[in-house]
């Protein structure tokens, strides 16, 4: 069975995929094979190709050099036997002083390179100059010099001595010497001197740069000649040295090597070596391995550092393809999972209309198998609609204009779905090349509206029936609502407050409603109790005056949150606590007042003097205490009795209430104790004034019914300006001027005056 187009779509979108992923991973993989390959041959081959460059040249210079030095050799070695050849034909005892042999020693010197001189020598070392002018030695070699070997049963015929000075400063000179054919007295060999300085010139001609060195080495060991030249080396034996043992016993007549330590300089070379063919010498060539590789070595470091870099720039390049597709696929999968947890159904179809993919809010609303996602939403209408709606759904994506419209549809259980679709044209450089729209299930919504508007109709009928104050502003301070209470309390017209601001509302009770309203915006509940006053609202403080016709308030405000809790405004609640109030003050002035004559009692009194002294103290008033005892007073409860002490007592109240100012304060504090506190006091001398006068009204007769009953008072009192007053201090010293003024014979009055200036300096 062919697969259907919707699987070959899926199959094509999960190779694209794949090749999204991988595709930056695997080229870059293979950019980083390629370059370690490439340093890993420049690492390990490249410098194998160096060196094994290098010793085919040193080959090629040790073959020249090896040439040379036997060629010079040769011509030394040839001189001597034309010497020998010569010393056959004379027969002289002396051949030193022949002088056909000084003539040929004298063109030896001259014609042969790098000869220096050539002398005959005896088998104990003995040597001499041709020609002896004197007949002595030139120099003596001693016994065991190299001409010894000479003259051994079986030696070699020609033999080359260390290195030496024939006199002490004079140029190091490689001796060669060759037995004689027909020894003649002393006389066993000719000896020839072969300038080193020449055969070094040599050496130097053939060496290709710095670095290069070249050692002529006997095959017993001994250094011959080097280049450069190393002082202390000429004539000593290498094999002694670390390293010295570079060859095998017999070696090949040329080869090649590495040694780490040099034993001439302790360096690591690339040597290559020639064995001389007819002398018992060998050659080496060596270069400095580290000069070779010098540059290599650099480019190495810069070609390791550049791969490096490279390497960590791929690498990073990974790591940010990696977090970039590591963040495309949670996009994605988010993508994905708020598309299907979405409420509404997504979906995108082509140019003709089919729909090439859906979320599952989508497919679960329509109820469309994935398989039948192209047209299976068809499957929602009559069979006798599809074909046609078909063909208007493709005519209306062909002209690729946004489309929102409402359709209902047939579940699978035969109920009703209304739902709203919306669709726009996606565009890439101005080119429609797809739809995307989405599909909402609005049967629950027009519900929900109709029951919304029910429940609204419900609570403002409630609203409009209840003997309460409402109000509901939006956050401008704009009139939402508020209830027929409200409007006949204001006078508003009926809906006329619609849009209109708070402040047009209240009128001259806004200023105090304003802070609530903001208190409001800002997520506060306030609740405050205001005193109604023909329509001029004010905070009503708990010792207010009641009298008249006065209404209590309590204001509610609180913020008015919408659907998603958001403050989308505030709303206000007033009602009538008048009843409330009115109880609330008869209980707080039963507290503080005494029952029977109707003052203050010790705690209101308290109460009140803290609070009149705060106020004088903010003045910087002048205060006084009157402390009070009534004379004579206990033999009228014990003569007439109670009710009758009662009355007097009611009595005594009123005369000091009609003998007082309206703002002082006076209590009775218990039995027959009284207490005064005045404030605005002009001077000090006035409280004695006052304490007179009290004297004096109460030492006039109280009538109580059918009784005439005489009785007195005695004052004790204080006066202090009240930024320096203390009330316990006052008190103490009021109480001790009334005992004064009792001790002194009751019905009159003792006090304490201050200065007449305050510690200010102020009147």
């Amino acid at each position: 069975m062919p697969a259907s187009p919707f699987s070959q779509s899926i199959a094509e979108r999960l190779q694209v995929r794949r090749l999204v992923v991988f595709g930056p991973f695997l080229a870059l993989g293979l950019v980083l094979v390629v370059l370690w390959a490439l340093v890993l041959w420049f690492a390990l081959v490249y410098p194998r190709s160096l060196v094994d460059d290098l010793q085919d040249d040193l080959h090629g210079v040790a073959l020249n050099a090896a040439q040379d030095t036997e060629q010079l050799l040769r011509e030394t070695e040839g001189s001597l036997r034309t010497l020998d050849l010569l010393l056959l034909t004379r027969k002289n005892e002396r051949q030193d002083l022949d002088a056909t042999v000084s003539l040929l020693a004298d063109s030896l010197r001259d014609n042969s390179r790098g000869l220096t001189d050539v002398m005959l020598a005896s088998a104990d070392g003995r040597l001499w100059r041709i020609p002896s002018v004197t007949g002595d030695p030139y120099v003596n070699l001693g016994p065991k010099s190299f001409l010894s070997e000479l003259g051994r049963p079986g030696g070699p015929s020609i033999i080359l001595g260390k290195p030496l000075q024939l006199r002490p400063g004079a140029r190091y000179v490689l001796p060669m010497a060759t037995r004689l054919s027909a020894p003649t007295g002393p006389f066993t060999a000719t000896v020839g001197f072969i300038d080193l300085d020449t055969l070094l010139k040599v050496y130097r001609a053939r060496s290709m740069r710095a670095g290069t060195a070249v050692l002529l080495e006997r095959d017993d060991g001994v250094a011959m000649a080097r280049w450069p030249e190393v002082a202390g080396l000429l004539g000593k034996n290498l094999r002694e040295l670390p390293g010295g043992e570079a060859l095998p016993p017999s070696p090949p007549a040329s080869g090649r090597f590495i040694v780490t330590q040099s034993p001439v300089d302790g360096v690591e070379r690339i040597v290559s070596y020639r064995l001389l063919q007819d002398y018992p010498l060998r050659l080496f060539v060596s270069f400095e391995r580290d000069r070779i590789l010098a540059g290599y070595l650099q480019q190495r470091r810069a070609v390791l550092a550049f791969s490096v870099l490279i390497s960590a720039i791929a690498v990073g390049l990974m790591a940010w393809f990696t977090r970039m597709q590591h963040q495309a696929r949670l996009r994605e999968a988010e993508r994905q999972a708020t598309s299907d947890a979405s409420p509404m159904g997504l979906f995108r179809c082509d140019l003709q209309g089919r729909t090439v993919y859906a979320n599952e809010t989508y497919l679960r609303m329509l109820e469309v198998d994935r398989q039948d996602l192209a047209w299976g939403w068809l499957e929602r209408l009559p069979a006798s609609e599809r074909e046609l709606t078909r063909e208007q759904w493709a005519a209306l994506v062909a002209q690729g204009e946004p489309v929102d419209r409402v359709r209902q549809l047939t579940r699978r259980d035969g109920t009703e779905l209304l739902v709203r679709l919306r669709m726009q044209p996606m565009r890439i450089g101005g080119r429609i090349v797809a739809h995307a729209g989405t599909i909402a299930d609005i049967s629950a919504e027009l519900a929900a509206r109709r029951e919304r508007e029910r429940s609204q109709a419900v609570m403002s009928a409630m609203a409009q029936s209840v003997n309460v104050m409402m109000l509901a502003v939006d956050t401008d301070e704009r009139v939402l609502f508020c209830n027929k209470a409200f409007e006949r309390r204001f006078d508003i017209p009926e809906r006329s407050w619609q849009g209109r601001h708070a402040s047009e509302v209240f009128d001259d009770l806004y200023p105090a409603v304003h802070p609530l309203i903001q208190s409001a915006f800002a997520g506060e509940t306030s609740v405050v109790e205001m005193r109604d006053d023909d329509g001029i609202s004010r905070p009503m403080p708990l010792d207010g005056d009641d009298r008249g016709e006065m209404r209590y308030v309590e204001l509610t405000y609180a913020p008015l949150l919408g659907d998603d809790g958001a403050i989308i405004g505030a709303y206000g609640v007033a009602r009538d606590v008048t009843d409330v109030k009115q109880e609330q003050l008869r209980l707080l002035r039963a507290s503080n007042t005494d029952p029977l004559t109707e003052l203050l009692n010790r705690a209101g009194f308290a109460s009140q003097v803290n609070a009149a002294l705060s106020r004088a103290t903010d003045r910087d008033e002048l205060i006084a205490l009157l402390y009070m005892d009534l004379d004579r007073f206990k033999p009228v409860n014990d003569e007439h009795g109670h009710p009758v002490g009662d009355a007097l007592l009611k009595a005594v109240a009123g005369r000091l209430r009609h003998a007082l100012r309206p703002q002082d304060l006076v209590a009775r504090l218990g039995g027959d104790e009284f207490a005064v506190f005045l404030t605005h006091v002009a001077k000090p001398a006035d409280a004695q004034v006052v304490a007179d006068k009290l004297v004096h009204a109460l030492a006039m007769p109280f009538r109580i019914g059918a009784l005439e009953l005489h009785i007195g008072i005695s004052v004790g009192f204080c006066v202090q300006w009240a930024r320096s007053a203390h009330i316990d201090e006052l008190v103490t010293r009021a109480d001790e001027e009334l005992y004064r003024a009792k001790r002194a014979g009751r019905g009159r009055s003792s006090g304490s005056l201050c200065a007449e200036r305050n510690p200010a300096g102020t009147a």
